[in-house]
């Protein structure tokens, strides 16, 4: 059974690699084959089915990664299934280069069913980065959705190079105080010299706020003494007239 569906697949990959230039009749009539395309082959391996190699998902993929195209197939290549989470269709790498780093280097396409997006996840020498297509000329970008286990990886490499950044700045701050201890102290004494002047200036602007709305209910009312000097010359009037 199993042959006999993998002949099928065969053979629906030969009509789309046909009809590759039908893709350009617009956005639902690809995504509508794209569907059509994917779905039965959810569970295969991509590299026995021929999935990078079919022009609807090559061509996207070149257009879309341009040089890096070849660094994200080759981790792309190792993936060992088809997977479907929703509307998302999507494979991932499954080992990593024999290297020795912080994050291991990862990739993964991603085929959004619902807005016939292409993305990539990639993790690249500690570099969490996400590529996706977009509407040309759009006001608003789409945002690409990953499935939860990329969405996972991208947030622990992003707080992974993070770390490493902070690390290394605690470094380059400690080797700066060995080379240069005058010019780091110096350094040090001008940020808290900052840091108090901001504090003193945000304090006297909280002080002097508190005082003027302390001040407010105790200065006279304008329109009370407008109206009690036209009434006192309403009143001078009135004498005036029985004089």
């Amino acid at each position: 059974m199993r042959t006999s569906k993998f002949l099928s697949i065969a053979c629906i990959c030969f009509f789309l690699s046909a009809c590759v230039s039908s893709l350009l009749i617009g956005n639902q009539m690809q995504s509508k084959l794209m569907w059509s395309f994917l779905k039965p082959l959810v569970g295969f391996d991509p590299n026995e089915v021929n999935l990078f190699e079919t022009p609807m998902v090559k061509d996207r993929m070149t257009a879309l990664l341009g040089d890096k195209y070849e660094p994200t197939m080759k981790l792309l290549r190792t993936a060992q299934e088809i997977q479907q989470e929703g509307a998302l269709f999507y494979v991932a790498s499954r080992y990593a280069p024999p290297k020795v780093q912080a994050i291991t280097d990862k990739a993964a396409m991603v085929w959004n069913a619902d807005t016939n997006q292409m993305a990539v996840m990639l993790i690249k020498d500690g570099t969490p980065e996400i590529i996706s297509e977009q509407v040309e000329g759009a006001k608003q970008a789409i945002t690409p959705v990953l499935p939860k286990e990329l969405q996972a990886a991208y947030d622990k490499a992003q707080a992974t190079k993070k770390a490493i950044e902070e690390k290394q700045k605690a470094l380059l701050d400690v080797q700066k105080m060995v080379e240069n201890p005058i010019e780091a102290a110096a350094d040090n004494i001008n940020q808290k010299m900052d840091d108090a002047a901001n504090n003193s200036i945000k304090k006297a602007k909280t002080q002097a706020t508190e005082n003027l709305q302390q001040a407010l209910p105790a200065m006279p009312d304008a329109d009370q003494e407008q109206q009690e000097l036209e009434d006192a010359l309403k009143r001078e009037a009135e004498q005036m007239k029985k004089l």
